[in-house]
C-alpha cells in the first residue's frame, strides 16, 4: 500500500511538472488551441495536457514494470493513440485518416493483448466462430468508438479529465474486486497523472479557466486505456459481465451515439462539428461552464458506481442493460427538450417586429 502511494504521488507530480514544462514548448511546437467561432475561449491555450498525462504514466509505469501485467501491445498502442492525436493537434488531419488509422491501432491491440472475447454475464450466450467474431467486432467497436467518445467529451474546462478520473476510480475498485493486482499499478498511476493534469485545467476558485488542454492526444489516448481495461475486466467466460461494466462509460458513450444519429439525420457527416454535445446543450440550459463540467462528471461517477454494484451484488446483465436503455431514454428526453426550446427562441428572434400603426 505504501509503494503505490508513493508511486501514485510520483504521477501526480510528474504529470504536473510535465505540464509547466511542455507549456513552455507548446508555443514553438504550435501545438495552440485557437479560438473560432466554434471555440469560445480567451487567447491560445496549449495543448500539452495529454502528452504530459502520458509521460508521467508512462515514467511512473516503467519503474513499476515487475508488479504490472500489461504488455507490449497495449504500450505501443497507446503511444500510436498519442502520437496520432499530436499530429492531429497540429496538422487537423482529415477525420477518415483518423477513423481509420484508429480501427487499425484497435485490431491491432486486441490481437496483441489477445482479448476481443467479452463476457455477456447471463445473457445470451454466443458460441461458435460466428458468435466470437461478433464478440471481436464488438470489441474492436468499443475501443474506436471510445476513443472518439472521450474526444467529444472534451469541450468544457475539466470534463474530460474529471470524467476519466471519475470512470478510473470505479475501474480501480474492480481491479481489487477481482483480483486483477497487475492492473493496480497501472491503473493508480493513471489516475494519479490524470489529477496532476486537472490542476491546471479545472476550473474552481482558485483557477477562472484553464491553462492547459488535453489536446485530441489526451482525450483519445484516456478512451483508448479506459476502453483495454474494460476489455480486460470482461475478456473471457470468466470475466466481468460487459453489460455491467458499461455504466462505467455510459454517459460519453450514449451521447457520442446521440450525437451521431442527430448528424445523420441531418443529412451531415457523423464525424462533423458543431456545438450540440451535451455541455452545449446544458450551458444552454443556463448552467456556467464550470457547472456544466461538475454536473456532468458527477453523474459520470454515479452512473459508474451503478455499474460497480451490479458486479458487487451479481445483479443479472439484463437488468443492467434495461437501466442502460433508461439512461439513454432520459438523455434523449433531455436533449430533444433543450433544442426544441433553443429553435423555439431562435425562431422568435428571427420572427420581425411589427410596428402597430395608432
Amino acid at each position: 500500500m505504501i509503494f503505490l502511494l508513493l508511486e501514485s504521488s510520483a504521477s501526480l507530480a510528474l504529470s504536473a511538472f510535465f505540464v509547466v514544462l511542455l507549456r513552455w514548448l507548446s508555443v514553438p511546437l504550435h501545438l495552440l488551441d485557437l479560438p473560432d467561432h466554434r471555440k469560445i475561449h480567451e487567447g491560445a491555450v496549449p495543448l500539452c495536457g495529454g502528452i504530459a498525462i502520458f509521460l508521467a504514466f508512462s515514467g511512473v509505469s516503467l519503474l513499476t514494470a515487475n508488479a504490472m501485467d500489461v504488455g507490449p501491445g497495449f504500450w505501443s498502442a497507446t503511444l500510436l493513440v498519442v502520437t496520432l492525436g499530436v499530429v492531429d493537434d497540429r496538422f487537423a488531419l482529415p477525420a477518415r485518416f483518423r477513423f481509420a488509422a484508429q480501427v487499425l491501432i484497435a485490431v491491432a491491440l486486441i490481437a496483441a493483448e489477445g482479448l476481443g472475447q467479452i463476457s455477456l454475464g447471463d445473457m445470451l450466450p454466443v458460441a461458435g466462430f460466428g458468435g466470437h467474431a461478433v464478440l471481436l467486432v464488438v470489441s474492436v467497436a468499443f475501443v474506436v468508438g471510445l476513443i472518439n467518445a472521450w474526444n467529444m467529451v472534451d469541450g468544457v474546462d475539466g470534463l474530460a479529465g474529471g470524467s476519466a478520473a471519475a470512470t478510473l476510480v470505479w475501474i480501480l475498485l474492480l481491479v481489487l474486486h477481482a483480483g486483477e493486482d497487475g492492473l493496480v499499478f497501472p491503473v493508480a498511476a493513471l489516475l494519479a497523472a490524470v489529477g496532476g493534469f486537472l490542476l491546471f485545467n479545472l476550473r474552481s476558485p482558485w483557477r477562472a479557466r484553464a491553462s492547459v488542454y488535453l489536446g485530441d492526444a489526451g482525450s483519445t489516448a484516456l478512451g483508448a486505456i479506459i476502453a483495454y481495461l474494460i476489455l480486460r475486466l470482461s475478456d473471457g467466460a470468466e470475466g466481468l459481465p460487459f453489460p455491467s461494466l458499461l455504466w462505467l462509460v455510459i454517459l460519453p458513450v450514449i451521447d457520442t451515439l446521440s450525437l451521431m444519429v442527430r448528424r445523420l439525420l441531418d443529412h451531415r457527416s457523423p464525424m462533423s462539428a458543431d456545438r450540440r454535445h451535451l455541455h452545449h446543450l446544458l450551458i444552454d440550459a443556463g448552467l456556467s461552464p464550470a457547472a456544466t463540467s461538475y454536473v456532468i462528471v458527477l453523474i459520470s461517477f454515479l452512473c459508474g458506481g451503478i455499474g460497480y454494484l451490479g458486479l458487487l451484488f451479481d445483479v443479472p446483465a439484463p437488468v443492467m442493460v434495461v437501466g442502460l436503455l433508461l439512461v439513454a431514454a432520459v438523455h434523449s428526453a433531455f436533449v430533444l427538450a433543450v433544442e426544441s426550446a433553443t429553435h423555439r427562441r431562435g425562431h422568435r428572434a428571427a420572427r420581425p417586429s411589427v410596428k402597430l400603426q395608432v
